[in-house]
């Protein structure tokens, strides 16, 4: 590395910001509450262009910290502002929108080695308030969403996100390699041996980033998959391999999916079912989040399911399955270690979570014949144990009748 390549890197604000997120959605979001900052608030603080107005704020940054500090101290002010409107004025936010803002100015200076007076910036940030009046979507819902839907990908992306309790960002970048069947053996769970039944599939989200996890689908989703494969490959004429995109644009079938590309699908099935109507005057909001919904749907499905191992164990469950980190710091430590440790409690809320009535009766069909299976198993074994137990009483008899005589 020369001197050059130094100046480099040093002069160019913008590229250190980006080189700091993984996820192309994340880099949308981001970026796009940065360029607000940078090209709307600051319009007369700042010249240029985007890049040019990200390296003058990290030059003023650098050399007048308070002037920048009052900058995103004043911004903070008005945002906060904002929170304090009539929900249905056109100019409220929601207070949880107020961090989302100041996030990127902060990746900017961090990723340039510089910073601001955090703690004192964030006491300005306005009570998050968590009462909503919003919900999951109800089954029927789903599957009405599911009578409009445009193609096999489409079902695929409404199963997998309603039976894995899915954030529309899952999608971002999604791989062929990320979802693999779960088999059953004799009762024992395993991804890698293609042998057994497929009960469900695991799926990777957010590979390669700091908020990479695994979830779970229901069996309804990954025959969907198994179906929409059929079709990847007529298209590309070739069976997928493992780093191929999982979705494809539909007019551009060359092109992966955006997360973009699924808020626009779920956006269109909603008014082509008629589950979204415009809202009325006065109203923000939709009491379903059009993505959001069928997380929120996972979520009181999960909740309501009864479990064999207990609320705490279900809960902690739950909350793995979500991405979260568990209900106290300690949990990913101590609690679970493994996914396939935690398909037996999915799979015992996987029938409340499918869709479609014909499949999620044949699970629980399934289910019943299996568990009488498992009884008349067991009570072989306990007619085989007192049979041998009559005999050993047998044979102690004849030895007490011998030694007597």
């Amino acid at each position: 590395m020369t001197p050059e390549d130094i100046k480099i890197r040093q002069e160019d604000a913008l590229e250190q910001f980006y080189s700091g997120i993984k996820s192309e959605q994340t880099k949308r979001t981001l970026g796009g509450n940065l360029k607000y900052f940078l090209l709307i608030v600051c319009s007369d603080l700042l010249k240029g262009d985007y890049k040019m107005r990200a390296q003058q704020f990290v030059e003023m940054t650098r050399d007048d910290q308070k002037r920048a500090t009052g900058i995103v101290m004043a911004y903070v002010k008005h945002l906060a502002s904002r929170t304090a409107l009539e929900k249905s004025h056109p100019n409220y936010i929601k207070p949880s929108y107020v961090p989302n803002k100041i996030k990127p100015i902060q990746k900017l200076l961090v990723m340039n080695e510089l910073g601001l007076p955090w703690k004192k910036i964030r006491t300005l940030y306005p009570e998050i308030d968590n009462a909503t009046q919003s919900r999951g979507y109800t089954r029927d819902e789903i599957k009405k969403m599911l009578e409009f839907s445009d193609g096999v990908d489409t079902d695929f992306i409404i199963l997998a996100s309603s039976s894995g309790g899915l954030r529309v960002g899952a999608w971002e970048d999604q791989r062929w390699e990320n979802i693999k069947p779960i088999y059953e053996i004799d009762g024992e769970y395993n991804i890698e041996e293609k042998q057994g039944k497929v009960v469900c599939a695991t799926m990777t989200v957010y590979k390669g980033t700091s908020w990479e996890y695994q979830s779970l689908i229901s069996i309804e989703a990954w025959e969907k998959l198994l179906a929409y494969k059929k079709i990847w490959t007529g298209i590309r004429q070739r069976t997928p391999n493992g780093d191929d995109p999982l979705l494809l644009a539909q007019n551009y079938k060359k092109k992966p999916l955006t997360v973009i590309g699924v808020k626009s699908r779920i956006a269109t099935l909603l008014e082509k079912s008629g589950l979204r109507t415009p809202l009325t005057e006065g109203k923000r909001l939709h009491d379903v989040p059009a993505t959001h919904g069928f997380r929120r749907y996972w979520n009181k499905v999960m909740m309501q399911t009864k479990r064999k191992k207990g609320t705490l164990s279900a809960l902690v469950t739950k909350e793995y399955l979500l991405g979260h980190k568990g209900l106290v710091k300690t949990d990913r430590n101590y609690f679970w270690v493994d996914i396939l440790e935690q398909v037996s409690e999915y799979l015992e809320a996987m029938p409340e979570l499918m869709i479609s009535d014909e499949t999620r009766l044949r699970q629980k069909l399934e289910a019943q014949i299996e568990r009488s299976k498992n009884l008349e198993t067991a009570n072989e074994k306990l007619q085989g144990a007192v049979q041998k137990i009559s005999e050993l009483e047998s044979k102690v008899r004849r030895m007490e009748q011998y030694r007597s005589s």
